[in-house]
């Protein structure tokens, strides 16, 4: 049996070491090549068609990874690999659809199975990831009811919510993005009623509890 090159990217040596002896241990799979990042990955993905990807890395992270293998490359075989809790980022990767979706804490015994189902033109979903979508199940959905509110958000709109999640006053946001309190104002009017949520706390609530994925709204904003 000729056996099929795998692709693996982690930024932590030890992951990818320990990927390498067991998959190199297998019948049917063996490692190509190894990456640290994205960048890394894209320089090597003519070697195979099945990457194993993280998704936290360095310089070009797994998710950036994934948008451009969706976009250029869509036969590639992609398995996500993660230890994030991050609903946001979570969601993100699968809205990609991968392959293969597997936290980091199964992957010994999971691995194998994953890629043989790949190979069989099966998805497969870790059954910790299943566990994890499930007791998370209400929580994922109001993320991602958040999430299709924020993309109707105009960047300004984003910059006044990233203000907002950081406790600050109209004043303050007002003084930091060179607008009058009044159109400030007017911004958490129209940004409440985007998101569909009423009065003033519940929208500091809100922007306290996703700052991080508000945050990353602004990054992408450049």
């Amino acid at each position: 049996m000729e056996k099929i090159p795998v692709l693996i990217a982690d930024d932590h040596y030890i992951v990818r070491l320990g990927l390498k002896i067991l998959i190199n241990s297998f019948d049917d799979f063996y490692v190509v090549g190894e990456a640290e990042n994205g960048q890394e990955v894209l320089d090597q993905i003519e070697k195979t068609n099945y990457v194993i990807l993280d998704l936290e890395m360095p310089s070009v992270s797994g998710i950036e990874t994934l948008e451009i293998l969706r976009d250029k490359h869509p036969e590639k075989r992609v398995v996500i690999l993660t230890n994030s809790m991050d609903i946001p980022t979570l969601l993100k990767a699968k809205k990609l659809k991968p392959h293969g979706f597997l936290f980091k804490d199964s992957m010994h015994d999971e691995i194998k199975i994953c890629l043989q189902q790949i190979k069989l033109g099966n998805l497969y979903e870790g059954r910790n990831c299943r566990a994890f979508f499930e007791r998370h199940r209400s929580e994922i959905e109001e993320t991602e009811h958040l999430m299709r509110n924020l993309a109707e958000l105009t960047k300004t709109e984003i910059r006044v919510l990233s203000k907002i999640s950081e406790n600050l006053s109209t004043a303050e946001i007002a003084e930091d993005l060179f607008n009058s309190p009044k159109t400030i104002d007017n911004h958490r009017t129209n940004i409440a009623k985007k998101l569909d949520i009423s009065g003033y706390n519940n929208l500091q609530a809100l922007a306290i509890k996703y700052t991080s994925l508000i945050k990353k709204l602004v990054k992408n904003e450049g």
